[in-house]
């Protein structure tokens, strides 16, 4: 009996050369691998600031609500009822009254997109009663990822 390669005989091509063609890109450009790391490092500490944002809704935490948002730049908030809050000031005496008597809330992730200076957590916010489908957009500050937005998903936008 004789053997067959079943393997492809040009450089190139087939699934071993296309493998050596991403490590070697990897390898040859830094960057990209120093990318990719960054990016897990972005995720990690983009969804801990919106883990901290429910934190603080659910506790209660003024001051918890007070460090997730954005000290700098403009600031929204709109209620999944289409009441919008603008400007930090503003969004702050909001939180301030929601947490008086805050529902209970629980957030599911159910997806994340991000580029260098903006993320985007989308979630489906479970309440007694209900589920509401909630954005929060944050944008470094400092070097920090904070929130800049936090409102309902319109009717037309997918989750990535």
């Amino acid at each position: 009996m004789m053997w067959r390669k079943t393997y492809p005989e040009k450089v190139g091509t087939g699934v071993f050369p296309g493998l050596f063609l991403v490590l070697a890109i990897g390898l040859l450009n830094p960057v990209a691998a120093q990318s990719t790391a960054q990016s897990k490092i972005d995720k990690a500490a983009i969804l801990t600031i919106n883990s901290e944002f429910y934190r603080a809704f659910r506790e209660s935490d003024e001051p918890g609500m007070d460090a997730v948002w954005a000290q700098e730049g403009s600031v929204s908030l709109q209620h999944p009822s289409g009441w919008r809050v603008d400007g930090r000031e503003a969004v702050m005496e909001s939180w301030s009254l929601i947490l008086q008597r805050p529902p209970r809330i629980t957030c599911v992730v159910e997806g994340i997109s991000f580029a260098e200076k903006l993320a985007t957590v989308f979630c489906n916010e479970q309440l007694n009663p209900g589920n509401v489908r909630m954005k929060n957009i944050f944008q470094r500050e400092g070097g920090v990822w904070k929130m800049i937005y936090h409102g309902p998903l319109s009717e037309d936008e997918a989750v990535s």
